[in-house]
Order: structure tokens, then C-alpha cells, then sequence
């Protein structure tokens, strides 16, 4: 019988700079259009309508030149002793959700709340499984009693 070494306890740090996507912000403009042509497909006067429409059009551009103007930041998942940082600031209770191919990680610091989108361009697969392993390592409380006595 073979004897395998065992395997660390610790893993790597998970670390990656984070930039908006251009896929959200394509799809924030598509969606603009989509509102704009439904206003103006609807039963409102044209009077209503064309403003209306307008002003969808308008507000999705807005939201996706905010959404391109976000800053880019550096994310630091380090071995589960040491608090993950964003920017060099410290991060409370990651929490990471999955949605078929996007993920969105949650956070709290001392004060505020934030959260990181990462869409399939803005993260490869292999990082993807690694974010997800390092959020892991973070959720597992290290001193809890084991299950099985």
C-alpha cells in the first residue's frame, strides 16, 4: 500500500486585480434599448412616450458609463488567519454567491458593506475556482468542535 504525504493545512493566497466588465456594460446599454423601444411600443400618447423613452435610454447609458468608470482594485485572499484586503483594507465575513457563471462576493469592513462582480471576462475559469476555494477556506471556522467524536 502506498503512503501519500498529507497535504497542507494552509493554502496559497488567492490575489487578482478586478476591473468592470464590458459585458455589463453592453448589456446595461441593450437593456436601455429594450426599455426605450417598450415605451414607445406601448399604448402612451406620443407626447409621453418619446420622453419617456428617452429618459431610459438616457439612464442606461448613465448606468453603464458609471459601471466603466469604477476604479480597478486589488483583492488579497490570504490564509485563512489573516483577514482578506481589498486595497490594503481589511474585510469582514466574505461571502461569495454563484449565479451560473457570475459570481458576486460580498463583504462587510468596520463600517460599510461592498461587493465585487465577476462576470466570465473579467475573471478565466481557473481563477474562478480558485476565488471559490479561498472564500471556502475563509468561511470554515478554524477552532470549531469536529462533528464526529
Amino acid at each position: 500500500m502506498r503512503h501519500r504525504p498529507n497535504c497542507s493545512a494552509t493554502s496559497a493566497p488567492f490575489r487578482c486585480e478586478w476591473a468592470p466588465s464590458r459585458w455589463l456594460t453592453i448589456a446595461l446599454c441593450v437593456l436601455g434599448m429594450l426599455a426605450a423601444t417598450a415605451v414607445l411600443l406601448c399604448d402612451l400618447g406620443p407626447d409621453l412616450a418619446h420622453p419617456l423613452a428617452g429618459l431610459a435610454l438616457l439612464w442606461a447609458v448613465g448606468l453603464a458609463v458609471r459601471e466603466r468608470r469604477r476604479p480597478r482594485r486589488q483583492l488579497l485572499i490570504p490564509a485563512p488567519p489573516q483577514p482578506a484586503c481589498l486595497d490594503g483594507h481589511p474585510l469582514q465575513q466574505l461571502q461569495l454567491l454563484e449565479r451560473g457563471p457570475v459570481l458576486l462576493l460580498r463583504w462587510r469592513t468596520a463600517n460599510a458593506r461592498g461587493s465585487l462582480l465577476f462576470l466570465p471576462d473579467t475573471l478565466p475559469g481557473p481563477q474562478r475556482r480558485e476565488l471559490r476555494l479561498a472564500v471556502g477556506a475563509h468561511a470554515v471556522p478554524r477552532d470549531a468542535a469536529s462533528m464526529a467524536t
